[in-house]
């Protein structure tokens, strides 16, 4: 099968693709979090219609 350096080696790619994902997921969660935020603000400020 494979020897340990290399399982490793695979592991590492895999655990280091995992932290990316989750960071971008993390930071598009954010982001759609703060452009709501800025929406309700904004609508917030808009003087009621008469």
């Amino acid at each position: 099968m494979f020897d340990l350096r290399t399982e490793a080696e695979m592991r590492l790619h895999s655990e280091r693709t995992a932290r990316e994902l989750a960071l971008k997921k993390q930071r598009a969660e954010a982001d759609e979090a703060r452009a709501t935020t800025e929406v309700t603000a904004a609508a917030d400020m808009d003087p009621p219609k008469a």
